[in-house]
């Protein structure tokens, strides 16, 4: 089973406001199957024992060095941590935050030391919204999940009813103590899970404001219209997963689930693309990085395609915008494609993430203006 963390803006929002010499990023590739839990966590173990050279090497004091990685020790020494892991593993430790996240993809193995944290393999995790919710229903059961390409969590709700038997307890009656003619046939059965749908309707309507994600209902099939009818949700899915959900696991949940919202998460990119066409030649899309970091400092990049795999290392100035790309990078060069993300995420760009063929024109990094 695969054990994911879910990162949110506010986590890199800190990871990008961290500036401190030194800045320590760990990308590890890990199994979620426990039999290679022993092989991941000596590997970690040999990171660590290079970090601290690397530490060392800047002329980091012994005692702060092991202080900064004191976090990577906690972890090597969790005996509870090793049998729950994804497909990855990000670590960063600096002498301020620091955090760790198991990652549902598979990063290359990579160890920095620098003055920043080194983001930009988490780039495919945060460019681009994926959230949906999963409503698990039926006579026995209420369960609410969300979900994302990689990742599915259950949600709790104090007020949710366990069950129908618990919502319809309104006024003292319930189905076992209701008169049986009330429930009788399948239009007694339909009234019944009605009024069970409308509670739970009524539980979460004051969470409906707050939500616009995509909601896929696993039920049986006759149920699914009666409960698109009782709910006030808008962006209730028309195809569910039909049969009893009471046998599924989340993670069952998630794979049945994700095939029906998948079409919906490649529109977004499939809209930047179209959008980069119309655009192309007019003046507001360039290849060109310097124009793109400036106009990232200045928020007028809507849209950044980002190779991944492409490292761009150098200088840029943000007070003159002077830039120096250098093949072979001197001390205190950044990642300047990692710069320009940085700078398009925090303006609220749209960041799009993948190999050289999926970039237009190619290139480490291509962007679409809001304005010229």
């Amino acid at each position: 089973m695969h054990h994911t963390d879910r990162i949110f803006p506010n986590d890199i929002d800190l990871l990008l406001d961290t500036k401190a010499d030194p800045c320590v990023s760990m990308y590890l590739p890990t199994h979620p199957v426990t039999l290679h839990s022993d092989k991941d966590r000596i590997r970690l173990k040999n990171f660590r024992a290079e970090a601290f050279s690397k530490l060392l090497a800047r002329d980091i004091r012994r005692p702060d060095a092991e202080s900064i990685l004191f976090p990577v020790d906690q972890l090597l020494e969790d005996e509870a941590f090793w049998p729950y892991l994804s497909d990855g593993l990000a670590i960063f430790c600096s002498p301020g935050p620091h955090a760790v996240f198991r990652l549902p993809i598979s990063p290359s193995p990579t160890l920095t030391v620098g003055d920043r944290f080194l983001l930009k393999p988490l780039l495919p995790l945060l460019s681009e919204s994926e959230i949906f919710y999963i409503m698990a229903i039926s006579g026995n059961e209420v369960r609410l999940f969300e979900g994302t390409r990689h990742h599915v969590s259950e949600i709790r709700i104090s007020e949710l009813p366990a069950n129908m038997a618990e919502a319809l307890k309104l006024g003292g009656r319930e189905p076992n103590r209701a008169p049986q003619r009330l429930w009788q046939g399948d239009e007694g059965q339909k009234a019944l899970y009605r009024n069970y749908f409308l509670h739970i309707d009524r539980v979460l309507r004051p969470l409906y404001k707050d939500l616009s994600h995509p909601l896929v209902v696993a039920a049986v099939d006759y149920l699914l219209p009666i409960f698109r009818e009782a709910s006030s949700y808008r962006h209730i899915l028309p195809l569910g997963i039909t049969g009893n959900p009471d046998q599924l696991s989340a993670e069952e949940l998630h794979a049945q689930a994700w095939p029906i919202v998948e079409s919906l998460f490649s529109s977004p990119r499939r809209k930047a693309l179209e959008e980069y066409q119309a655009l192309r030649g007019s003046g507001k899309t360039t290849q060109e990085i310097q124009t793109i970091l400036s106009a990232a400092l200045d928020g007028r990049v809507k849209i950044l395609f980002l190779s991944l795999s492409t490292d761009v290392f150098g200088s840029f100035d943000p007070s003159t915008r002077a830039l120096e790309v250098r093949q072979d990078p001197l001390a205190g060069d950044i990642d300047l494609c990692a710069q320009a993300a940085r700078w398009v995420y925090r303006t609220g760009g749209l960041l799009f993430g993948g190999e050289p063929p999926d970039i237009p024109a190619g290139g480490p990094m291509t962007a679409v203006f809001r304005y010229v």
